[in-house]
């Protein structure tokens, strides 16, 4: 993928079935799963390690994180907890080649929306992506009515003391 500015995305994502950081260090992997995710309706974001992914998802709004497990700087579950850190409500899939039973209930453990196993058929993860986005949609929608009211303290005024008289 070409480099963009993370604001070239904004306009482009409106209209897509939505946003995806696809987190993967092996690029024929990142490709195929770009370009079936882009013929679904997806913008696709590539990132080739977990420092980047970080890097983007404090640039740009994603409605899902689709990440591989085992890579070498970071691992996705190290990745997942450092994107819930920032935002609790972010869908993060991940994908192992090497699927381990401890790596899947950690992975459960920590929030992770799935735990796909390579290899994973493009239906699958598509329908994962597509459940991850509606729920994070939902999640939005949900607090959209009280958005206004976020950012304000609440004031609190102490109550006088009753004279005990």
């Amino acid at each position: 993928m070409a480099h963009r500015s993370p604001e070239a995305f904004g306009d482009e994502a409106a209209g897509s079935a939505g946003r995806v950081l696809l987190v993967d260090d092996q690029p024929e992997l990142r490709r195929l799963f770009r370009r079936s995710l882009n013929r679904a309706g997806y913008v696709v974001v590539e990132a080739w390690n977990g420092r980047v992914a970080v890097q983007l998802a404090q640039q740009v709004h994603f409605d899902v994180v689709i990440s591989d497990v085992g890579m070498p700087d970071m691992s996705g579950l190290e990745l997942l907890a450092t994107l819930h850190e920032q935002d609790p409500d972010l869908p993060v899939v991940l994908t192992s080649g090497s699927p381990d039973g401890a790596t899947a209930l950690g992975s459960d453990a920590i929030g992770a929306f799935a735990y796909l196993v390579k290899p994973v058929a493009f239906e699958i993860m598509r329908d994962a992506a597509r459940r991850a986005v509606d729920l994070r949609r939902a999640r939005a929608a949900a607090r959209e009515p009280f958005e206004p009211y976020a950012s304000v303290e609440r004031l609190r005024v102490p109550r006088p003391k009753d004279d005990e008289d």
